[in-house]
């Protein structure tokens, strides 16, 4: 039986066993790449070309600030971004980080 936290599969004599806790690290982690999705579905949105190189504007619900802003490097790189900046004056938007886009080449 797996410990409190873990869960495991076994099949053919093999078994692998991964531990399910959500670290302040991993949750962050996750709100980066979230967030790197709802850039490129807005630079799709918006036709923009694979290669072209942005600024972008962005504002997000509290919660999240902290994690976009610890990734931004990791962020802008993704979406190349050449610049990314905080806008408080933009509204959280609907999305589930509440990440607002401005985005222009």
């Amino acid at each position: 039986t797996p410990r409190e936290g873990w869960t495991y599969e076994s099949a053919h004599g093999e078994s692998v066993a991964l531990d399910l806790t959500l670290t302040p690290e991993l949750i962050s982690q996750g709100v980066a790449r979230e967030a790197i999705r709802l850039i490129q579905d807005e630079r799709k949105a918006q036709g923009f070309d694979v290669s072209d190189r942005i600024t972008l504007e962005w504002n997000a619900k509290d919660e999240y600030i902290e994690s976009i802003t610890a990734h931004a490097t990791h962020i802008g790189d993704e979406v190349l971004a050449i610049k990314m900046i905080r806008d408080s004056n933009l509204a959280p938007a609907g999305n589930e980080l509440g990440l607002s886009l401005h985005l222009t080449r």
